[in-house]
């Protein structure tokens, strides 16, 4: 599990352990921590819990999973407790079942209690479905943004081959004047469940709390409302992480060639079109591969899958398309998917 101290995930990516405590300023704090309930039946239930807590106000994350006397694992929860949700409403939950296919099953009856922002269907090049929804609450000094997001093999599959679960939370003081001796912050934090099948089991990592910067958080807010797209790259703030990251990629990398140099490199950073032989070529961006395809948003471009020699790199950084020959090619990339 990853843990011994009753992690319900297998992989804890971020800053902060599990179980942790982190005071933000004198009236924030967030409160991490992991637990194992015992049932009659001989079943337990291990659970991890998210709490935000400013001035009083509180904001709950919990996910769980339900583990039979056997040693099965068939169901895992996801609940949101936000306080500044009305009370009229329900608490917003998420169940997902492990089917014997392998798949995952999302029962209809949870998400359609939720008052989805969004709802928004993505279908690629090779049939695959991407189903989003989008749930954002609050008021703009303290709201919060939930993300279910199901990756399908294709439209006439109801279950879900991986299900991803995100959730944004913001407070800030607000623009009205404040005593200066004030030291309420501005906060922003998110965390992200990925949950798929892998070898009959659930497989299941949990990313974060991440911090961001509140007004990073309220630009990705308003563009998922007004596109019902969700992508965390959304955020200008972490958008410039992995830009980061890319570029230290493609410097280590090529600095670290056998014989110790770098060989007719030839660098070309632009926001048109690459056409041509790119032999050896090296490219940074946030792109897709897909199987033999090199995909930038819905645009499939055939592209090798050989890689050979290294010589005569080229590093090519831009926000257009990349068409003609790539052999030797390493490509830097936001997603890998090998069918």
């Amino acid at each position: 599990m990853g843990n011994n101290n009753g992690a319900c995930f297998h992989r804890h990516i971020g800053s902060l352990p599990f179980p942790s405590h982190l005071q933000l300023g004198k009236d924030a704090t967030i409160n991490m921590k992991t637990s194992i309930t015992p049932w009659s039946t001989g079943s337990i239930s291990e659970e991890a819990e998210v709490l935000y807590t400013v001035k009083g106000s509180e904001c709950k994350l919990e996910l769980r999973r339900y583990v039979r006397k056997e040693g099965n694992i068939k169901l895992v929860t996801f609940a949101l407790n936000d306080s500044i949700i009305c009370s009229d409403e329900e608490d917003p939950s998420l169940l997902m079942l492990k089917l014997k296919t392998d798949l995952l099953e999302v029962p209809h009856n949870f998400t359609s209690r939720i008052a989805w922002t969004k709802k928004r269907k993505n279908v690629d090049a090779r049939g695959s479905v991407t189903d989003t929804k989008v749930y954002l609450y609050g008021t703009v000094n303290r709201c919060g943004l939930l993300v279910l997001e199901c990756k399908k093999n294709d439209s006439h599959e109801r279950d879900a081959k991986a299900v991803t679960i995100a959730h944004y939370f913001v407070s800030r003081k607000g623009s009205v004047a404040v005593n200066r001796s004030s030291q309420t912050k501005d906060i922003g934090f998110s965390v992200v469940a990925k949950v798929g099948v892998c070898d009959g089991k659930f497989d299941i990592t949990v990313e974060g709390p991440e911090p961001h910067p509140v007004s990073a958080l309220l630009y990705m807010f308003a563009e998922v409302n007004r596109t019902g797209i969700w992508k965390s790259s959304m955020c200008p703030h972490c958008r410039n992480i992995r830009r980061e990251h890319s570029t230290t990629f493609l410097q280590s990398d090529s600095e670290d060639n056998d014989d110790g140099r770098r060989q007719n490199a030839v660098t070309i950073e632009n926001t048109g079109s690459f056409r041509g032989p790119g032999c050896g070529a090296r490219v940074g961006r946030d792109l897709n591969v897909t199987n033999n395809y090199l995909r930038e948003d819905n645009n499939d471009v055939p592209f090798p899958r050989r890689l050979g020699s290294q010589r005569n790199a080229a590093t090519i950084a831009n926000n257009g398309r990349y068409t003609g020959d790539g052999n030797g090619s390493i490509i830097n990339c936001k997603y890998l998917w090998f069918n």
